[in-house]
């Protein structure tokens, strides 16, 4: 028998176990809800990062070769890595674009637009800033999200004008006479020499092309901004140029802020913590002169080392024409982009003969130059396409030569603005003698045979010399005709029709199927995927062709084949190339254009630069 105390012993131990047990029970239905609680109060909103970008400067499609390498020019592939590395960072929310002075082509400029309304589609927040702006930056600006404008700065948004520069004059007052000729109705390319002024068929030539690219600025203008139609983006643009006041009050921008003040309020927004951080393309430090160390350092940036490509058994080959067409470069013209035949065939010989070489896209940006180099090229392009699928990407132009070594290919593409076509061919010399006889020089020429100072400077084509550079012009553009028919598989009648030398956008050109479609290089490398057979999932690498090589390998191998051909270089030509770099770039191409005259009279290319801004 039990004692008290054991009884009182044992119903204390019950208690105890029946509120232990009610202990636990609500703890384990009160707990959930502390934890949850709690973890709504440690859960930190996430950080919004924005990425400040500057946008400016000019973009090309190959770095521009200087004395001891490649210079830091920036390349469109480069920046549209860039821009692809944004769009697919889940961690970046927007994108600020400041956007300063763009130097490039209208078809380059529409390229980027493209590549920025990905950001769009992919739902980052872009916006665009501008302390002031022309037509070029405020189509960049206008392709984003919103456009903020400096509170001082201005909008000369005025629309487009083309100039093109005539040297008669100036050969006047040399005593130089231009006896030239020319294929095809448009086929202008003598004007600027032989007049001051534009012809009808010429005025009418450029009255279209300028039409066709205002409309399509105007349409570009209505795209982007809401409640602006291309006739009212017309009417604006008969305003300009804008205040920053008067631009806010048209629409044409959103905001007026400084760009402090942009930061300070995205930072301020009210989703939640914002982080805005630099892009990651930062300036090279300077290195320092005064050292070997420096030296080296300079040495070392100038001549970057060849990124290793990963091997793979699928690759497209990505060929760059990019400048005057010539049958060989000069050594010291090396750090001015020129395409030659000796190092195209090279270029696709390598791609026809490597198996792993699925494609080939040809970049095409090339006013054309010798006619016969041009057709060097076009037959590896036509040998190359009969094996594999070739795909060409027009940049800002391909007229003339620049077309021609396009039009054997299988795909042509383009950008709306593109300056295409220009199928015809000039010819004809500089007669210096009276510039000669004005300084007083002068030669006495003794010659046998009848056409023997056809290549002479010191007169003008004699009827029988005349007739002989027309045969041969005829020849030349009715091959170019042809040619450009075959490969459109179109009559030579309906090419002949659209040819004459006359200059067309890209819009237009795909209108008259000269062009298969519109786009830029990424939707040429889309295109040569597909033909090469590759699947979604393949992987594949991009190899660049040719090889770009500094001013030093070229120079020495020009030496290197100077002395097997015994042929120096010679000293009036070297002393005009000599030259060049000191300068302007404009003169630079007329001065390249001429020389192709010391040996050749029948030529195809756009002698003058259609400057549209």
């Amino acid at each position: 028998m039990k004692s008290s105390h054991d009884c009182l012993q044992t119903r204390l131990c019950r208690c105890l176990a029946l509120a232990a047990n009610g202990m636990l029970m609500l703890f384990i239905f009160v707990s959930p809800i502390f934890a949850e609680e709690h973890t709504v109060e440690e859960t930190a909103p996430p950080v919004k990062k924005y990425v400040a970008f500057t946008l400016s400067g000019t973009f090309t499609d190959t770095k521009t070769v200087s004395t001891f390498g490649t210079s830091s020019t920036k390349t469109l592939r480069g920046l549209f890595k860039k821009l692809d590395a944004l769009k697919n960072d889940d961690e970046v929310a927007g994108v600020i674009f400041k956007i300063g002075n763009v130097g490039v082509g209208w078809a380059t400029l529409q390229e980027i637009r493209d590549k920025l309304s990905e950001l769009r589609d992919a739902e980052k927040e872009t916006i665009g800033y501008l302390e002031s702006g022309g037509n070029a930056e405020y189509l960049l600006a206008a392709a984003m999200g919103s456009i903020v404008l400096m509170p001082t700065g201005s909008l000369n948004l005025t629309g487009l004008r083309a100039e093109v520069l005539f040297y008669k004059g100036l050969l006047e007052k040399l005593d130089i006479q231009a006896d030239m000729l020319a294929m095809g109705k448009y086929k202008s390319g003598v004007e600027p020499y032989t007049r001051d002024g534009m012809s009808e068929a010429f005025r009418e030539s450029m009255s279209a092309l300028l039409d066709d690219l205002y409309a399509q600025l105007l349409n570009q203008i209505a795209e982007s901004r809401e409640g602006i139609t291309p006739e009212t983006a017309a009417e604006l643009i008969n305003r300009g140029p804008f205040t920053a006041e008067e631009a806010h009050g048209a629409k044409l921008v959103d905001r007026l802020q400084y760009y402090d003040e942009l930061l300070e309020a995205i930072k301020m927004a009210p989703e939640g913590e914002i982080q805005v951080v630099s892009s990651s393309e930062g300036k090279r430090k300077v290195p320092n002169m005064n050292s070997f160390a420096g030296l080296m350092q300079l040495f070392s940036m100038l001549n970057p080392p060849q990124r290793a490509q990963p091997a793979a058994e699928m690759q497209i080959a990505l060929i760059y024409a990019s400048g005057p067409i010539l049958m060989s470069a000069e050594p010291l013209l090396a750090t001015m982009p020129v395409i030659t035949p000796k190092v195209f065939k090279k270029a696709f010989q390598k791609a026809r003969t490597d198996d792993s070489v699925r494609a080939v896209v040809l970049r095409v940006d090339s006013p054309g130059g010798s006619a016969l180099a041009s057709d060097l090229i076009w037959r590896e392009v036509m040998l190359t396409q009969r094996e594999k699928p070739v795909v060409v990407s027009m940049s800002d132009v391909a007229a003339s030569g620049g077309y021609y070594i396009a039009m054997a290919a299988g795909t042509i593409i383009a950008q709306p603005a593109t300056l295409t076509g220009s199928i015809g061919v000039f010819g004809g010399k500089l007669n210096l003698k009276g510039f000669y006889n004005k300084v007083g020089l002068t030669k006495e020429i003794i010659s046998h045979g009848q056409n023997a100072t056809l290549y002479s400077d010191y007169g003008s084509f004699t009827p029988t010399e005349r007739e002989r550079v027309e045969k041969m012009m005829k020849t030349v553009y009715q091959d170019f005709v042809s040619k450009a028919a075959a490969g459109r598989n179109k009559p030579f009648a309906d090419i002949d029709t659209i040819a004459q030398g006359r200059v067309w956008s890209g819009k237009q050109a795909k209108e008259l199927g000269l062009v298969d479609e519109l786009g830029g290089l990424d939707t040429a490398l889309s295109i040569a995927k597909q033909q090469a057979g590759f699947s979604d999932e393949d992987k594949f690498n991009v190899i660049v062709l040719p090889k770009q090589k500094t001013f030093f390998e070229q120079f020495l191998e020009s030496m290197v084949e100077d002395m097997e051909t015994s042929m120096p270089i010679q000293g009036r030509g070297a002393l005009r190339i000599a030259t060049l770099p000191m300068l302007d770039l404009r003169w630079n191409q007329i001065i390249t254009w001429l020389s192709l005259f010391e040996k050749e009279q029948v030529v195809t290319f756009l002698p003058f630069d259609i400057l549209i801004r």
